[in-house]
């Protein structure tokens, strides 16, 4: 574990609970808080805010959505760990968060001492995960690997190496590259593809193994 003092920031509409979480971490002389905000209407008000190592944010915040404004922070806070913190851990939550930039997912329900250590282990190795959110992540992987073994069992060797090229988001002549094949070879392993799995298009065979 890193010596170096931990920035954090919090976002989050509950008074109290803002309020109960820089008071604890201001305890710890492993901490610092640098801003402590509602919403990020008052986030943008703030003046000469130090760059946050980890911030911590609420999902359902006013006007500007927890996820949604995960880009926003990215961009605004570059190298921040952003952790989720909510009592709304749903599938498509969690999913949502980790697309959008998520470096955490925790529950409110967890204690302060419980958040802390989460807190430790994003600031040193990137990631924090309640135990709930990582079992919606686990099922999430599986349920999409499963999709895709699904879409492949039919497939030849070859038509198989294409529709994981086609899920990677590459190009035909991408797919030519990697396989050493020709452009117009690998058009027609698609129509073959398309056939076998009943769509019509390179984004419907992607989101049908499980994108």
């Amino acid at each position: 574990m890193s010596n170096s003092v931990i920035k954090i920031g919090f976002i989050d509409n509950n008074e109290l609970l803002l309020a109960n979480y820089r008071e604890f971490f201001e305890s710890d002389p492993q901490f610092s808080c640098v801003f402590a905000v509602g919403s990020f209407a008052e986030l943008n008000q703030q003046r000469a805010i130090h760059q946050p190592d980890v911030i911590l944010l609420e999902i359902n915040l006013p006007i500007t959505n927890g996820i949604a404004a995960l880009p926003f922070l990215k961009t605004k806070f570059a190298g921040a760990q952003l952790i989720m913190m909510t009592t709304s851990d749903s599938e498509e939550n969690v999913i949502n968060s980790f697309k959008n930039g998520a470096n955490g997912f925790l529950s409110k329900n967890m204690s302060l001492g419980a958040v802390k250590e989460s807190v430790l282990s994003a600031f040193d190795n990137g990631a924090a995960l309640s135990p709930s959110a990582a079992k919606i992540l686990i099922n999430s992987f599986s349920e999409k690997r499963q999709q895709m073994s699904a879409v492949l069992v039919n497939l030849t060797p070859r038509e198989q190496e294409i529709a994981k090229c086609i899920k990677l988001g590459q190009s035909y002549k991408e797919i030519a590259q990697t396989l050493f094949i020709s452009s117009r070879t690998v058009n027609q392993h698609l129509k073959h593809i398309y056939q076998k799995t009943g769509v019509k298009s390179r984004s419907q065979l992607a989101a049908k193994m499980g994108e």
